[in-house]
């Protein structure tokens, strides 16, 4: 009976951890027509090298745009 519940407690121990799977939400500004025009690229979640991946692409797009990125974690 002792080793089923060390088993129950540890598993719920394990299941309040938080997980690794990151999000970000990134925008990037730019000029248009001598106007400020902005893009808000939808949220993205997963693991680390994902989000980066997806806020280096905010950040080209900008760059391109003669623009600037910005991006928030959650």
């Amino acid at each position: 009976m002792k080793k089923v519940l060390v088993v129950l407690a540890a598993a719920a121990f394990v299941m309040t951890l938080p997980s690794c799977k990151k999000c970000s939400t990134c925008k990037y500004t730019y000029d248009f027509l001598g106007t400020q025009t902005t893009y808000t690229y939808p949220e993205t979640c997963g693991k680390k090298k994902d989000v980066e991946a997806y806020e280096d692409a905010c950040a080209a797009a900008a760059t391109l745009a003669g623009g600037s990125c910005t991006c928030d974690k959650s």
